[in-house]
């Protein structure tokens, strides 16, 4: 299973996360309360509380430090605050008080599903009309370029930049398929195309598109809480089983979408022809 990890990490930082990804996936079928998700990791949510989708986004849409990202969680309402903004709002040192417990770890990408799918048609040539009364034919030069783009489920949009590192190939490539993902190709085609009389007609083409799905998952280094008798500190999800060594929110993917390719680098999709009616009073009786 192939885990894709942020690009935004210096160089002796990436080295870290790369091992403990790598291990994260040998420590998930240990012990398993649950089926193992994307990369290994195990589903928060519906098990812990608050709404984990925005907190795993917010989570690791923190910029990277030498040793990682931090999070705080109040287990009885469910609240997500950044390291920041707990230093601000809880306490003024990075201990757990209460409720809140405490984490730091490593952000990654994990493949979880690929799919291929009709995408929506698209004109590529100019109408051209025939107001005779009589078939014409004519030449049509029709051109189309590949379409790529990258969507969330939670949050705003995605950078430019993260969808690179995660789709492009920069960073564990584009997930073992053949599709068109930053590999822009074109085509302009000339072909003859009859139109009946009193109508006009141009050429559309229907992409052939692949989804790539990966979740955000969170490698765990260390875990933290105080329950009235000093810290405790653990390398698991709130302390459970080397399973939750790793985690993810269900409900939290990114999707990479784009034109498929043929073998050749050309586009992959079907080429049709449309008609439409003219207004009858602009033609020849």
């Amino acid at each position: 299973m192939r885990l894709i990890r942020k690009s935004t990490l210096k160089k002796s930082a990436l080295s870290i996360a790369s091992a403990a990804l790598a291990i994260s996936g040998v420590l998930a079928g240990a012990g398993s309360a649950q089926a193992a998700g994307p990369g290994g990791a195990q589903n928060v949510r519906g098990v812990d509380p608050g709404d984990t989708d925005l907190m795993i986004e917010r989570l690791c849409n923190q910029e990277s430090s030498l040793t990682g990202v931090y999070g705080a969680l109040n287990v009885d309402t469910g609240e997500f605050k950044t390291r920041d903004e707990y230093l601000r709002d809880v306490f003024g040192l990075w201990k757990p008080a209460g409720p809140w417990e405490l984490f730091r770890g490593w952000c990654g990408y994990a493949e979880a599903s690929t799919w291929s799918f009709k995408g929506e048609p698209v004109r590529t040539s100019r109408w051209i009309g025939n107001r005779g009364s009589a078939d014409d034919k004519e030449t049509f030069v029709s051109s189309y370029s590949t379409k790529t783009f990258a969507k969330k489920s939670v949050g705003g949009t995605i950078s430019l930049s993260l969808a690179k590192s995660i789709f492009s190939g920069s960073v564990g490539g584009s997930a073992g398929y053949e599709w068109g993902w930053e590999k822009e190709s074109k085509f302009e085609t000339r072909s003859e195309k009859t139109i009946p009389p009193c109508r006009q007609v141009a050429v559309t083409w229907t992409p052939y598109q692949r989804v790539v799905r990966v979740n955000p998952v969170f490698y765990v280094e260390d875990y933290e809480w105080n329950k009235g008798d000093g810290d405790v500190t653990t390398h698991t999800w709130r302390g459970r089983d080397a399973s939750w060594k790793t985690i993810y929110s269900y409900g939290y993917y990114i999707d990479g979408v784009s034109d498929k390719l043929l073998p050749n680098g050309q586009p992959d999709g079907r080429e049709d022809k449309i008609e439409e009616k003219l207004d009858p009073n602009s033609c020849t009786k």
